[in-house]
């Protein structure tokens, strides 16, 4: 009797620990269950974000350009149908009396806004601008003759003839002629341009070289002057001109629209 009590009752044992498995694998099922929805839900999440990010950047590239095939500054780019948008907006820049906002929005919105691809990137403390094959590499001085160097006040922005010659072709002069001086040149033709200051007016017109025929000190500004008529030039308005190629490096290197065309706007 003893033997068959003891055989009984390690068969319960047997039972309840079968019991005891079976409960527990079912429970293991129903959590691999439960992690396999969460996987397959966060799979499912994660296509339709990469599904939205696609459809909203298709939208953003809606209407942009393939890179010029030729130097991204050297020439006009006669694609181009923003330059009507951009003169609107320079005339709100010119009401509020903000010329370097309006130049570094205008820069950033060509460099980011226009093409596929950005013409120029700045990577390290160079930029990589684009001329129809690959990207040079060109700093801030080689680009648009901007130096941290100090001067004193006797002391020439231009010093030599061959500084002279460097800082007349700069590649960034020719996108003032021909990407600014067209909206420029729309903004002129509106009769709200005579009630903009005179210093929003000099500042955004000084990148259009000769082209827009701006005055300082009773000499049309122009990159090809000769020496002493440059330094004399520099010389009155280097405030400006200094605030006008930082506002153009604010706008290469920002990664976000730097300024509203006014504020609040």
């Amino acid at each position: 009797m003893k033997v068959d009590s003891k055989l009984q009752e390690v068969l319960e044992r047997i039972g309840n620990m079968e019991d005891h498995v079976l409960e527990r694998i079912g429970n293991l099922e129903k959590e691999v269950k439960r992690l396999f929805a969460v996987v397959a839900g966060r799979r499912a999440n994660n296509s339709n974000r990469r599904a939205a990010y696609q459809k909203r950047r298709q939208e953003e590239l809606k209407g942009r350009l393939s890179l010029p095939e030729d130097h991204c500054l050297s020439r006009r780019d006669r694609r181009l149908q923003t330059e009507a948008a951009w003169c609107e907006a320079g005339i709100r820049f010119g009401l509020a009396d903000q010329p370097f906002r309006f130049l570094s929005w205008l820069v950033w919105n060509w460099n980011n806004c226009t093409y596929l691809k950005k013409p120029i990137t700045f990577s390290g403390s160079s930029f990589r601008v684009w001329n129809g094959t690959h990207r040079s590499h060109l700093g801030a001085g080689d680009l648009m003759h901007y130096y941290r160097r100090p001067r004193t006040a006797a002391s020439p922005f231009l010093r030599n003839e061959g500084e002279r010659q460097d800082f007349s072709s700069r590649p960034w002069w020719d996108w003032g002629s021909n990407v600014l001086v067209p909206v420029i040149e729309r903004m002129q033709d509106e009769a709200v341009w005579e009630s903009f200051s005179d210093r929003f007016k000099l500042a955004v017109q000084l990148l259009g070289g000769g082209r827009l025929e701006v005055q300082v000190g009773g000499t049309f500004w122009d990159f090809n002057e000769d020496l002493p008529t440059l330094n004399r030039m520099i010389r009155t308005i280097m405030p400006v001109w200094n605030s006008v190629i930082e506002a153009c490096l604010t706008g290469l290197r920002a990664a976000k629209v730097p300024m509203p065309p006014v504020p609040g706007g």
